[in-house]
């Protein structure tokens, strides 16, 4: 194989230690473990004696099972420490990095409620340039819902470079499962190397006394797969060749020898160094050919010169020692050009360290002599070799039948090569009539069977045992002096029973209400029912209905005992041997209310007999349902303002109306009553959304019918209904109204008002039907002559419009506020001037509306027509300046290119300006100038001086 740029595949794998199946121990162990692994300074043999209140013996026999476990070991001299190394760390290095006590607290916590599930082995490899997912699957396997964290912890600053997010979050039912995908983005430049990290799952707030279960994970960044090789770059090839699917075969401390060809194809002197990563130096040896120089001096070399074009050879000896694990190592050798240092020339070696098999079982006794104590027995397993293995162990009566009971825990077990495992047998015998009663005791025999899961062949798979069963100690003669004592003492009780024995008294089993609930409307009455045992002791029974905060409210009704079974009560009972029962035993309680009943046994006189009280459960008898409103709301969401005419002008300002007000423009309300004939009266009130009174109350009287006012809108059958009732409320505006329904009885708690949903009345469009200037339709501008020496002429100025009541009409300058419809004259000034007349109509909703008109007048025969102008210019120049001033006082500035506007308020709704008569109306022609070659001063050209 030529030497490229490759990626390695896997690596050298590390020595790992035992993992104990800390699950397999006795409760007494795990508790000791769990206390010993919360003392970071350790404990010594008395702490640990006043922790489990055992003797200092006991507890030496206890840490000695521990020890022998590798569970435990000493700090200093006299102090011990708990531990739990996890797979690929030692002892030591699980205690100094601290991880031991949080592995042994998480392995030791019981029915953990989070199952979680990992896609990686905790070793994973990964090319450059390539995308790593670390994929957890979490259990809720708790009672309750959890919110679960996993979050990547001790993350070196390029893997939290590379994690795309490094934390998530699931939330989990019980019994439902998440998934959750981390994921690891390499980029192609980085360098091959190892980074660790640790993954934590934990649910801190629905599972707080549980550890947070933590997991620690490697990466490997391998380099890639492939990189352009130059023609000039030296190469080199491994021989003999080896691959994945033939590797060489090597048995612990032989030999692999490899020869490395080296090829220099570029056009310099260069030097070459072997490396071989992966593998410990220890196991490889590199051999450069020898050099001379001068006279015949020979130097070993520590590395490969070679000349253009030149190629020579390295010897590569690989050694396994003699404790190498039997497995498949893909180690990398790289080669160096001193030339060319940032050249990556890598190649794979393939080779398998072949297994040794080499197991040594022993079983060792710890308590071979039964007492009272179980036996208690060791397999110890030595594995020699260099593979792990598994074996399942099985214990064998050899006495016949199943005279003991035996527990190996664990009865599977795991060892990794050059470790030792150890696993408890327990003997129990079970039989405990065939203790001998003296002697050396009964020895019961058996066996231990050694199984290997791979068929692996076992130096011994059978190992024999035996304990010893004592002989009982001579107390154990106790049991038949209290067989005689009981047989004396049930004598004593038997002429007790029959001789001294006091009557029994007669005691109340059950005492209970037929029903939790009664109605009065149908005249139901209370039931009880009891179970009462030998009623012939009962002298007489008393029943008593109380209210809940302990009055009498019914009863108490006493029934006699004394000859028999009393004949009110004969229809209910029934009487069986020593137990009567009674069934629907009719009470006086009738009103409404809520009861509690009590039963009062009184028992016939004689020695130890007491009175016995029972009392049942809350009940409720129903009150009469009352009226209720059911329906209550308008005929419609919302009402047009009516016009505002002089009929409904008259009436603005009153919100009180009779319901028989046919204006379809008033809010007309339906509704909807039950129990009608349980109806005192009706009260119907309007307000406005803030809560003040819009039409004031109203009282409908229902004690003698159908008030007269409502016969023209209601029906009376099961229900009331009444339909388009109206209001009297027309003004425009926002409105509530509240429907109360007054039973006849006036005991009865005060309804609660029904109320509809606002209701809006909409003001209604304001428009301009017309607007005239001396009786007709008025222009946009009027050129008016005004002659020297004639009376002043007075325009007429009518309008009409149509709207609601809350129109609002303004005539400006003056007058101001006018009604819907009117008239006014308008005097016009002697001095040439222009003036503006606007009509502002306005319902309060958007934007008024206006109509404008401007009068001029200028005088026909001016002396001189420059001055004449001149002075016409300033006279409606100041009038403008005064009509725009006083336009601003009422109503805002108007801008100079649109007619003046206003948008005063519109007038009290309560009263409204009377139409004025209209003025006579002089007659208005079209106004020209008065000589037909002179024009008007608006007319005239600009005039210079």
């Amino acid at each position: 194989m030529t030497g490229n740029q490759l990626s390695s595949e896997a690596g050298q794998p590390r020595n790992s230690s035992s993992l104990v199946e800390l699950r397999r121990l006795t409760a007494e162990q795990q508790q000791l473990l769990t206390w010993m692994a919360q003392q970071e300074a350790g404990v010594s043999l008395a702490e640990i004696a006043a922790q489990t209140r055992k003797s200092e013996e006991e507890v030496s026999r206890l840490l000695a099972e521990l020890r022998q476990q590798d569970l435990i070991f000493n700090v200093g001299s006299d102090r011990y420490r708990a531990s739990s190394p996890t797979q690929g760390d030692s002892l030591a290095d699980s205690y100094a990095s601290g991880s031991f006590s949080d592995n042994l607290l998480q392995s030791l916590s019981p029915s953990k409620p989070l199952a979680v599930i990992l896609n990686s082995t905790g070793k994973d490899v990964v090319t450059s340039g390539g995308t790593f997912e670390l994929a957890v699957t979490v259990t809720n396997r708790g009672s309750q819902s959890a919110v679960v964290h996993i979050f990547i912890d001790d993350l070196s600053i390029l893997l939290r470079q590379w994690c795309q997010s490094s934390q998530e979050y699931l939330a989990l039912s019980p019994d439902q499962s998440g998934e959750v995908v981390f994921r690891f983005q390499i980029p192609v430049e980085v360098l091959p190397g190892t980074f660790h990290y640790l993954l934590v799952v934990d649910a801190p707030q629905h599972y707080p006394e549980y550890p947070p279960a933590r997991y620690s994970q490697q990466l490997e960044i391998l380099p890639p797969s492939l990189d352009i090789v130059k023609a000039s770059d030296p190469t080199f090839v491994i021989q003999p060749p080896t691959s994945s699917a033939k590797p060489a075969v090597l048995q612990p401390s032989s030999v692999l020898q490899l020869q490395v060809l080296v090829y220099n194809r570029s056009d310099r002197v260069d030097r070459f160094r072997l490396t071989c990563t992966d593998l410990p130096e220890s196991w490889f040896t590199i051999t450069y050919p020898q050099e001379t120089q001068g006279l015949g001096l020979v130097l070993e070399a520590e590395s490969l010169g070679l000349n253009p074009g030149d190629q020579s050879q390295i010897l590569l000896l690989i050694t396994p020692p003699s404790d190498a694990l039997a497995a498949n190592y893909i180690p990398t050798v790289r080669l160096y050009s001193e030339n060319n240092p940032d050249l990556n020339l890598l190649d794979l070696v393939y080779f398998q360290v072949l297994p040794i098999y080499l197991l040594q079982p022993a079983l060792r006794p710890i308590i071979s002599r039964i007492r009272e104590q179980s036996g208690l027995l060791e397999v110890q397993l030595v594995n020699s070799g260099n593979t792990e293995r598994e074996l399942l162990l099985r214990v064998n009566d050899l006495d016949g039948g199943e005279s003991c009971t035996y527990r190996l825990e664990p009865n599977e077990v795991k060892i990794a090569p050059k470790e030792t495992a150890r696993a408890k047998l327990t003997v129990q015998p079970t039989r405990w009539w065939r203790r001998p009663l003296w002697g050396g005791g009964r020895v019961l025999n058996f066996q231990v069977e050694l199984e290997d899961r791979q068929q692996v062949p076992l130096p011994s798979s059978l190992l024999p045992g035996y304990v010893t069963w004592a002989a009982r100690p001579w107390w154990q003669l106790l049991p038949l002096v209290l067989a005689g004592l009981g047989t004396l003492a049930l004598l004593v009780w038997l002429i007790w029973w029959l001789f001294f024995r006091p009557p029994v008294s007669p005691k109340i089993l059950e005492f209970y209400v037929e029903d939790s609930r009664y109605s009065a409307a149908n005249g139901d009455v209370a039931q009880v029912g009891w179970q009462i045992q030998f009623p012939n002791r009962i002298r007489s029974l008393r029943i008593t209905g109380q209210a809940p905060d302990g009055r009498a409210i019914s009863g108490p009704l006493v029934y006699d005992f004394s000859q028999s079974l009393p004949p009110a009560l004969k229809p209910f009972c029934t009487l069986e041997q020593v137990l009567l029962t009674c069934r629907n035993v009719r009470t006086d309680a009738r009103q409404a209310g809520e009861y509690i009943f009590e039963l009062t046994l009184i028992p016939k006189r004689g020695r130890g007999q007491t009175l016995e009280t029972r009392k049942t459960d809350r009940i409720a008898i129903d009150p009469v349902p009352l009226p209720q409103v059911v329906e209550f709301k308008p005929t419609q969401a919302a009402y047009l303002e009516a016009k505002n005419t002089p009929a409904n002008q008259s009436a603005r300002g009153n919100t009180q109306a009779s319901p028989a007000i046919t204006n379809p423009s008033d809010i007309r309300l339906n509704w909807v009553v039950t129990r009608p004939q349980d109806l005192q009266a009706l009260q119907l009130v309007g307000r406005t959304p803030d809560g003040a009174i819009a039409r004031p109350p109203q009282r409908f009287n229902f004690a003698q019918g159908i008030p007269k006012e409502l016969q023209e809108f209601c029906e009376i059958g099961n229900v009331l209904v009444c339909q388009n009732l109206g209001t009297g409320v027309r003004q425009a505006g926002d409105y509530i109204f509240e429907l109360i329904a007054i039973p006849k009885d006036e005991s009865a708690k005060a309804p609660e008002p029904t109320k509809t949903h606002p209701i809006k009345i909409q003001p209604r469009p304001a428009q301009i039907l017309n607007f005239r200037i001396n009786n007709q339709d008025a222009r946009p501008k009027y050129l008016i002559p005004m002659e020297q020496g004639q009376p002043p002429l007075a325009l007429v100025v009518s309008w009409n419009v149509e709207g609601g009541g809350s129109t609002a009409v303004q005539l400006l300058p003056s007058p101001g506020s006018v009604p819907l419809q009117g008239a006014v004259a308008f005097p016009l000034s002697q001095q040439p001037e222009s003036q503006t007349i606007t009509l502002q109509v306005s319902n309060g909703v958007g934007q008024p509306i206006t109509r404008s008109v401007t009068i001029e007048t200028f005088d026909p025969t001016p002396t001189d027509p420059a001055a004449t102008a001149a002075a016409a210019v300033a006279a409606a120049a100041a009038n403008a300046r005064q009509n725009a001033e006083a336009m601003q006082e009422q109503s805002g500035a108007s801008s100079p290119s649109t007619p003046p506007s206003t948008s005063p308020s519109p007038p009290s709704s309560t009263s409204s300006p009377s139409p004025t008569p209209e003025p006579s109306i002089p007659s208005l022609n079209s106004p020209a100038p008065s000589t037909s070659d002179r024009l008007s001063p608006s007319e005239l050209p600009p005039q210079f001086d």
